[in-house]
C-alpha cells in the first residue's frame, strides 16, 4: 500500500510541475508580446517627436506665432490687414461660418462671377464696429471727387511742356563756356596761374568763370552738379600751390596732371582739367548719355533759340496750373482721409480684397478650417494653397485684381517647425501606456515566481518521493534474495 501511494503521489505532483511548465511558457510568451507592444509604443513617441507644424511669421522664422484661419482671413496685425486668402486648389477661397453669410450673398453657389458692389455697404457696416451707411456714402463722395482731382494732376502731368534740352560731345558742350581767362575752354590750352603768390587767386577766378558761363546752359540740379565738381577741383588742386611736400612735387611734375609748375610758375592744362571735371560732373548727378556710339554726351539748354524762349514762356503758366491741381488733390486725400478712422479704413481695404476675390475666383465652405490641426494637415498635404492679390488699374481707369497661389511649404511667412503640442501629447501618451505595460509586466513577473519557487518545491518533493520509492524496491527484492 505505501508503494502505490507514494506512486500515486508522485503522478500527482509530475502533473502539476506539468501544468506550472505550461503555464511558465504562456506567462513567458505575454512577456514578450508586451516587448513588442512597448516597441509600438516608444516608436509611435519617436514619430510624434519628429512631426512638423506651419507657424505664422514676418521675420523670416526669428519668431512666429500659431497659424489659423484667423491670421490669414481675418483682419489682425499679425497679417498687417492684408488678406492672404486661403484658397482650394481651384482657386476657390475657403470660407469659414463667420463669412458665410457674406459669401452667400455674392454669390449663393459659390461660383465666381457675384456682385459684391450691391450688397458692400451692408456687409461692410456688419463687419466693422461704428461704420455706418452715411460713413460709406460720404466716403463714395470723396473718392470720386480725390479721383477726379487725381485724373486732374495726371492729365496735366501728361500735357507738361518738354524744355527743349540738347545732347553734345565735350567739346560741343563746353563750347557754351566760351573764354574764361583768355582761353577758349572748347579748344583747350595752357593758362599761366603765376607764381605761388597769384596762383591761387587765378585758379579760382578761372573756375569762377567757368561756373558763370555754364549756368546759362544747365538745368538747376546740372548746375549744382557742375558747381559741386568745379569746387571740388580747386579744393583738391589748390592745397599743392606753394607746397614743398612730396606728394606736391610728384602730382606738379607728372605730366599727366592738369596742374604743373615750370620754375617758379603754375600752369594749368585747360583739356586735362575739364576731362577731370567732366568725369566727375556725371558721378555727381549730371544729365549724362550714351549715344549709339557708346560715346557720352552731355545735355545743355540753348536759351537764345526761339524753342527755349516759348517753352520758358509756356512752362510757369503750366506749372502754376499744376501746383494747383496739386494743392486740390492732397485736399481731398486728407477729406478722404478723414471720413474713417484707421481701424476702419483697414479694415474696409482687408475686406474689398477679400469679397473680389471671392467674385473672380468663387468660394467653398469648410466647417473645419477654424480647427488648426486640420488647417495645418490640409496645408502641408497641399490641398489647401495660399493666395495673395495685387491691386492693379487697367488702361481705362477700372480696377483688377492679380492673384499668385503657392504652396505652403514655399510661402514666406509660413515656416515648419516641430510640433510642441503633438510632443507634448505623445510623452502624456508614452508614459501612460508605459506604466500600464509595467504593471502588466510587473504582474506577470509576480506570477512567474511563485510558479518558479512552486516549481522548485515540487521537484524536492518528487525526488524525496523517488528515493523512498527506490529504498524501498531494494529492501522488498533484498528478502526474498
Amino acid at each position: 500500500m505505501g508503494m502505490a501511494a507514494s506512486q500515486v503521489r508522485l503522478l500527482q505532483l509530475t502533473g502539476r510541475k506539468n501544468d506550472i511548465g505550461r503555464q511558465l511558457q504562456s506567462l513567458s510568451s505575454e512577456k514578450m508580446s508586451l516587448t513588442r507592444e512597448m516597441k509600438g509604443v516608444t516608436k509611435d513617441y519617436q514619430n510624434a517627436l519628429s512631426s512638423k507644424v506651419f507657424k505664422w511669421t514676418t521675420n523670416s522664422g526669428a519668431s512666429y506665432v500659431d497659424l489659423s484661419y484667423s491670421t490669414l482671413m481675418k483682419p489682425s496685425s499679425a497679417n498687417g490687414n492684408i488678406p492672404y486668402l486661403l484658397t482650394n486648389t481651384n482657386g476657390a477661397v475657403m470660407i469659414d461660418s463667420t463669412y458665410k453669410k457674406y459669401a452667400e450673398m455674392i454669390s449663393s453657389n459659390g461660383a465666381s462671377g457675384g456682385d459684391y458692389e450691391s450688397v458692400r455697404t451692408q456687409i461692410l457696416t456688419s463687419l466693422c464696429n461704428g461704420l455706418t451707411e452715411e460713413d460709406l456714402e460720404k466716403a463714395s463722395e470723396m473718392n470720386s471727387a480725390l479721383n477726379e482731382a487725381a485724373e486732374k494732376v495726371n492729365n496735366l502731368k501728361a500735357s507738361e511742356p518738354d524744355e527743349p534740352v540738347k545732347y553734345s560731345n565735350a567739346s560741343t558742350f563746353l563750347a557754351n563756356a566760351g573764354n574764361v581767362s583768355g582761353i577758349e575752354i572748347s579748344k583747350g590750352g595752357t593758362l599761366d596761374l603765376g607764381n605761388a603768390s597769384t596762383a591761387k587767386a587765378n585758379l579760382n577766378s578761372f573756375i569762377s568763370g567757368l561756373k558763370t558761363n555754364m549756368s546759362n546752359v544747365l538745368s538747376d540740379e546740372d548746375k549744382t552738379a557742375f558747381n559741386t565738381v568745379c569746387d571740388s577741383f580747386y579744393s583738391e588742386y589748390s592745397v599743392y600751390i606753394g607746397s614743398s611736400s612730396e606728394k606736391a612735387n610728384s602730382l606738379l611734375n607728372n605730366d599727366v596732371s592738369p596742374l604743373r609748375i615750370s620754375g617758379a610758375n603754375y600752369t594749368l592744362d585747360v583739356s586735362k582739367a575739364m576731362e577731370t571735371i567732366l568725369g566727375q560732373y556725371e558721378v555727381e548727378g549730371g544729365t549724362v548719355e550714351q549715344n549709339s556710339y557708346g560715346t557720352m554726351t552731355y545735355a545743355w539748354r540753348d536759351k537764345t533759340s526761339s524753342e527755349w524762349q516759348s517753352w520758358s514762356t509756356e512752362y510757369p503758366a503750366w506749372e502754376a496750373e499744376y501746383n494747383e491741381a496739386m494743392d486740390e488733390y492732397n485736399q481731398a486725400v486728407d477729406n478722404n482721409n478723414q471720413v474713417f478712422t484707421s481701424e476702419n479704413e483697414s479694415k474696409i481695404a482687408f475686406y474689398d480684397k477679400l469679397f473680389n476675390a471671392i467674385v473672380d475666383n468663387g468660394w467653398e465652405y469648410n466647417n473645419n478650417i477654424s480647427d488648426d490641426d486640420y488647417l495645418n494637415q490640409m496645408l502641408q498635404n497641399n490641398q489647401f494653397l495660399i493666395t495673395t492679390m495685387d491691386r492693379s488699374i487697367d488702361d481705362d481707369g477700372n480696377t483688377f485684381y492679380e492673384y499668385d497661389s503657392a504652396i505652403a511649404s514655399n510661402f514666406g511667412n509660413l515656416v515648419s517647425v516641430n510640433d510642441s503640442d503633438a510632443a507634448n501629447e505623445a510623452l502624456a501618451e508614452y508614459e501612460y501606456q508605459k506604466s500600464i505595460i509595467n504593471e502588466k509586466e510587473s504582474r506577470i513577473d509576480t506570477r512567474m515566481q511563485d510558479l518558479e519557487t512552486e516549481q522548485s518545491a515540487i521537484n524536492e518533493m518528487i525526488k524525496g518521493i523517488e528515493t523512498v520509492r527506490n529504498d524501498n524496491v531494494e529492501r522488498t527484492f533484498s528478502i526474498f534474495s
